[in-house]
């Protein structure tokens, strides 16, 4: 048992100490004044892939047992290789956000779409997110993941969702979950900078009346969308 012990928490754990000795990955960055999306590559290259040809799902799997209802799911965000020569296999790009799927990962979603559409002034928990966030850097890194933990399974006591909040117990106990997103933090926050010439200088602010605008496509869907949900919330 103790070998089997020593395997089941080994192999995961040396995973997690590689990967802590490799840099971290350059960020994508969403540049709402251009209306683009940097997507860093592998082979130190980027692709500028237009706002509005990104697309997103959101994954949701539901699970009944013994603890309850629990659902599971994650939001994907794509990207098209704006190369149209592009090689079998470097035509598209994605990455997935596990955030619970369904409502939440739509809510997720929702504040990629706000800022880049409205503006960070949409997102109301911006400030809020800046304060959680520089409290999770250096020293600060081992109570903030803690709290995040503490207030998850409060919040799923509060709304008797007994099944949640057993499994944040669980990995935080079992799993060591707390210790991985805290290490994950050191790692990852602040995140690097992109340090390309090219890109530095997409990512310079612009002068208002240089931001791009939406197309008449994307502005008369937007209006529709927000005419249909309109009539939603009247009836």
């Amino acid at each position: 048992m103790l070998l089997t012990g020593l395997i089941i928490v080994g192999i995961p754990s040396s995973f997690v100490l590689y990967s802590l000795t490799k840099p971290a990955p350059p960020p994508t960055r969403f540049n709402r004044q251009r209306r683009e999306v940097c997507i860093p590559q592998k082979d130190g290259s980027y692709w500028i892939v237009p706002w509005e040809t990104v697309a997103a799902q959101a994954i949701a799997m539901d699970s009944v047992g013994r603890h309850g209802k629990m659902t599971q799911g994650m939001l994907v965000v794509g990207f098209k290789n704006p190369d149209p020569k592009a090689k079998d296999g470097e035509q598209d790009f994605s990455m997935g956000f596990s955030c619970g799927g369904g409502t939440t990962a739509m809510a997720l979603w929702e504040c990629i779409r706000s800022y880049m559409e409205v503006g960070p002034e949409s997102i109301n928990h911006l400030d809020s997110f800046e304060k959680v966030r520089s409290n999770l850097r250096g020293k600060n890194a081992f109570w903030g993941v803690w709290w995040f933990f503490f207030v998850g399974i409060r919040d799923h006591l509060k709304a008797k969702e007994f099944g949640k909040a057993i499994w944040l117990i669980f990995s935080a106990v079992a799993l060591g979950t707390p210790l991985a997103a805290m290490l994950q933090t050191w790692k990852l926050a602040p995140p690097p900078d992109l340090t390309d010439p090219a890109i530095v200088e997409w990512s310079a602010p612009l002068p208002p009346e240089q931001w791009a605008k939406r197309s008449p496509e994307w502005d008369e869907a937007i209006r529709q969308r927000e005419a249909e949900l309109a009539g939603e919330a009247v009836t």
